[in-house]
């Protein structure tokens, strides 16, 4: 179910002459209490889309109501460009407000994101039978729901060779610049909680946050803990992060105004800090997992023709995603200065 009850959905692209599948979860930000829910639904908050006055152009992110009845997605659904423009695609929608981590009620809404995800696998898993290999992944909401879930779907499917692709779920801990925002850590620790969000907490985070769950549900304290080999994606000026924690910004600033010189020493410690948790992580993961971390100001590109066409130190985070089980590595643009190289989408990064 989606927040107002409607019934959730999926597209899909079936190719019967390739074993390949690709299941992605689409982004959207979230909310977390009632007021911030409140704002979702009414447009006072991101997306700042009403949902009483929605339709198919500007929808309302809490229902299915306003759904196209063609997904025409580009980026790793291009169907001319992408390296998996062949492969079975399957596009999950969002509109349940909730990374896709809830399974619960809350005030007037319903907030199942965990469930619509199993769901989309029980319908499929006929399908996947006579699969060879299955990218599971996501776009920010989607590419967090997709790191909490990613393990629990290769252990239901153990004869599938499964892979996330997790484009910007890697939040940091970190405190917020703004004093107009409190930090992302609070609203985790209330999704947890307020949506029923324990199922995606797997038995070997809660042992190491037992006090702390709501670092399960984060990027940097999750994401050491898969034991699924992946791509992760994580942009070191995440313009999604930044919006929020430099200027109080509820949503994504696509062009922020210019920076006072402590806010742009923020943004480069909070990139410095980015490359140091990326190189740790490394360390950490297990075998055949990748990295992918740009010098530029941007957030979730999987659905846009960057992700083929912007490069870092000569990969594109499509190559990258491709060469996965034949030459996984770290990717991370060497640059330091704020949104270095990045003056457009086609400029090799270095």
């Amino acid at each position: 179910l989606c927040n107002d009850g409607s019934p959730a959905m999926f597209y899909m692209q079936e190719n019967i002459s390739s074993s390949e599948w690709v299941v992605y979860l689409a982004g959207g930000g979230w909310c977390y209490d009632l007021e911030s829910c409140q704002g979702r639904f009414d447009g006072s908050l991101f997306p700042r889309q009403p949902c009483d006055s929605s339709n198919e152009s500007v929808p309302c992110w809490m229902s299915s109501k306003d759904y196209p009845e063609i997904c025409g997605k580009t980026g790793i659904f291009d169907a001319h460009r992408s390296p998996f423009r062949a492969a079975n695609l399957v596009y999950v929608p969002y509109c349940t407000s909730d990374a896709y981590m809830g399974d619960g009620v809350f005030g007037p809404w319903q907030f199942r994101g965990a469930r619509v995800v199993r769901a989309v696998f029980t319908k499929l898993a006929g399908r996947l039978q006579g699969a060879s290999r299955l990218i599971f992944g996501g776009g920010s909401a989607g590419g967090r729901g997709s790191m909490v879930l990613l393990d629990e779907v290769s252990d239901r499917f153990p004869r599938l060779l499964v892979r996330g692709f997790l484009d910007s779920p890697y939040y940091l801990d970190v405190p917020s610049f703004s004093p107009k925002f409190a930090g992302f850590q609070p609203q985790h620790s209330q999704v947890l909680m307020n949506f029923n969000a324990s199922s995606v907490v797997s038995d070997r985070c809660r042992r190491r946050f037992s006090e702390e769950q709501w670092k399960c549900l984060f990027g940097q304290h999750r994401m050491p803990l898969l034991r699924t080999p992946h791509l992760m994606v994580a942009a070191q000026y995440d313009s999604w992060q930044l919006s929020h924690l430099v200027h109080g910004y509820d949503g994504l600033e696509e062009k922020p105004k210019p920076y006072t010189a402590a806010e742009q020493r923020y943004a480069e410690e909070f990139a410095a800090k980015t490359r140091l948790e990326l190189t740790r992580l490394k360390t950490l993961q297990l075998p055949g997992s990748s990295l992918y971390s740009s010098a530029c100001y941007e957030h979730h590109i999987s659905e846009k023709r960057s992700f083929w066409s912007k490069k870092v130190n000569g990969l594109s985070q499509a190559k990258a995603l491709t060469q996965l089980d034949t030459a996984p590595g770290v990717t991370i643009a060497g640059c330091t200065s704020y949104n270095c190289g990045c003056a457009n989408e086609t400029e090799e990064i270095t």
